[in-house]
């Protein structure tokens, strides 16, 4: 918290530290965090009721775990209120695409954000119905999409969130679209699904669109946002840091920022509406630690970002209610030196083929699980594994396994069935997609990151995995292999590719955390509720900070979805905060009596 606040301490948290054993008789204690050490202490707070509706387990554990959320900082002294038509809180993808769709409407729009410049926009957007699906054939059943997401979070969300996405999401693709190709990007659906070698055991969904910008004046996407905000009459506020709202009851009527440059702090009041987009909170140990430690047991790293959960606990403080379930999107992408594991690894190595379902053992040898899973699978199944990680194992013939392991989304190493080319490697060509992934692996060889032996019993010693157990455990995948059926683990027959020509690779495979997936309880109109279901008036919430949509783990097979709700979101809030009639998904209109129950 900044120095120079002056803090209205409420007495709500004091008394004894609590620690991992405090945590274990909650039962919400599952290793320690950070490369090894242990979660932060939290204070436990004086007895207190619960808000509203906040009963049992939940309660006490939010009780129990909340020295992570502070207390409000009481703002004294305000430099400077500045007035707009609309607020966006945050420059980074859910911000810039709510920003720019505000913006072309005429409104007065101005973003806030904490870094010197906007931050980012993930390229790979999620939808179904856009005109770039169908002008390939790309039809994509919305029931299967759906279903399969409740199987994936256990039915733990607003379903009628997603309905809005499956409703909603092409028609936001086409507007982005057409934004980036304005600008000279090339947008492509991923699309042409449907495998070669055998059916598939889980589904596919071939809903993923990329950006390209090889021939762009501008490199990435968050550039050509940027300009096409600016382009359309909207502004930017650098080096303003949120801190908090301020509100009548259930009616936000400003957002407080400080100035990171001058210190000096700012009220911001929009005319027609707030959009919070500040993202998650991945980089904030302390509530990693206290919601999630049982997620902090399966990765050691956090993807570069600076989200640390201003904006949840900014709702927080107003009332507003969180998602009881906290959960992470886990990428399988991390390769560990041969001399460390989950425990004590300290540096950020992203190796992408991870997420490829080789062979993995774990560091006695022995294969344990189906490794043709989604992301999080791997780790998930690693984490009662010695170190908590797996090794991958592949041979000489990798580039050929690659393309017919077929794997979708961002884990693809070579262009989709329909030419659209994975990673933003639009400029290469036919071909040069296996040099480019010789060379990756040649680069991390170097590195130490992958090991590389002509036997497989040095391959053991390079990964210090037992050479008998290793070498029983590849004849062992090797004979199920060449019977063409995984006897053991019910891996897809056309996945199970023998490793038997020299040079061997091996590598340490853990994973990172690239965003969480729980946040702030919203409604079907964007805005934050509390624990009884009441909104917050003024305040719409939209990306990794908003709640209600995932639950224990991110649906990967839907390719871009997280960033396809965000926009679908983004767009959909602009039309609210426009006057605009936007479709009501609620069960019955507002205002209208609920039949009498017999």
């Amino acid at each position: 918290m900044d120095k120079d606040l002056h803090i209205s301490r409420r007495k709500f948290l004091k008394g004894a530290a609590v620690g991992a054993a405090g945590l274990a008789a909650m039962g919400l204690a599952g290793c320690t965090g950070g490369q090894g050490g242990t979660p932060a202490a939290a204070e436990t707070p004086a007895p207190a009721a619960s808000r509203p509706g906040e009963t049992g387990i939940i309660a006490q554990a939010m009780q129990l775990n909340s020295a992570w959320l502070e207390n409000e900082p009481v703002i004294e002294t305000i430099s400077e209120t500045i007035t707009c038509g609309a607020l966006v809180i945050g420059g980074g993808t859910g911000g810039l695409e709510c920003g720019a769709s505000l913006a072309e409407k005429g409104i007065d729009t101005l973003i806030i954000e904490q870094n010197a410049d906007v931050s980012t926009l993930r390229n790979d957007w999620g939808s179904i119905g856009s005109s770039y699906q169908k002008a390939e054939g790309t039809v994509i059943d919305k029931r299967a999409a759906a279903n399969y997401h409740i199987m994936q979070n256990a039915g733990r969300f607003d379903q009628r969130l997603v309905k809005i996405w499956a409703e909603e999401s092409g028609a936001a693709v086409d507007w982005v679209g057409g934004v980036l190709e304005q600008y000279g990007a090339v947008f492509l659906h991923e699309g042409g699904y449907g495998s070669e070698f055998g059916p598939n055991v889980l589904p596919k969904f071939a809903t993923g669109h990329s950006a390209h910008f090889d021939h762009s004046e501008y490199p990435n996407g968050k550039e050509i946002m940027k300009q096409y905000i600016l382009d359309c009459g909207g502004n930017f506020r650098f080096n303003t840091k949120f801190v908090k709202f301020e509100h009548e009851g259930h009616k936000v009527t400003a957002a407080i920022a400080r100035d990171t440059e001058t210190g000096e702090y700012i009220r911001f009041e929009a005319q027609s509406g707030i959009v919070l987009c500040t993202g998650g909170y991945q980089n904030n140990e302390d509530m990693m630690n206290a919601l999630q430690p049982d997620t902090r047991c399966l990765y050691g790293m956090q993807l570069g970002s600076t989200v640390y959960g201003e904006g949840i606990k900014a709702c927080l403080w107003m009332g507003a209610s969180m998602d009881d379930v906290h959960s992470t999107m886990l990428f399988d992408r991390m390769a560990l030196l041969p001399t460390e594991t989950q425990a004590n690894y300290t540096a950020f190595n992203m190796v992408r083929i991870g997420s490829q379902p080789w062979l993995k053992v774990n560091l006695r040898g022995e294969r344990f699980f189906n490794e043709s899973g989604l992301y999080d699978y791997a780790p998930h199944a690693a984490a009662a594994q010695p170190g908590r990680l797996c090794c991958s194992i592949f041979d000489a013939d990798y580039w050929k396994h690659i393309t017919q392991f077929e794997t979708m989304g961002c884990s693809r190493a070579y262009p989709f069935p329909n030419g659209a080319a994975n990673d933003g490697q639009y400029s290469l060509k036919d071909g040069e997609f296996e040099a480019a992934m010789d060379a990756a692996i040649a680069g991390s060889v170097e590195a130490g990151l992958i090991q590389k032996a002509d036997t497989l019993e040095e391959l053991a010693e390079l990964l210090r995995v037992p050479a008998d157990t290793f070498i029983a455990t590849v004849e062992r995948y090797n004979a199920l292999c060449a019977k063409g059926e995984d006897e053991d683990f019910y891996k897809e027959g056309y996945r199970m590719l023998a490793l038997e020509k020299p040079p061997f690779y091996g590598f340490r495979n853990s994973s990172f955390a690239l965003s969480t997936l729980d946040g702030i309880r919203i409604d079907t109109h964007s805005r934050p509720i509390d624990a009884d279901g009441a909104a917050f008036d003024g305040l719409y919430v939209i990306g990794d900070c908003s709640g209600s949509y995932f639950a224990y783990s991110y649906p990967n097979l839907i390719t871009g979805y997280a960033h396809g709700r965000t926009l679908t979101f983004a767009r959909r809030v602009a039309r609210e905060i426009a006057g605009e009639e936007v479709r009501d998904y609620t069960i019955m209109a507002a205002g209208a009596v609920l039949p009498e129950t017999t």
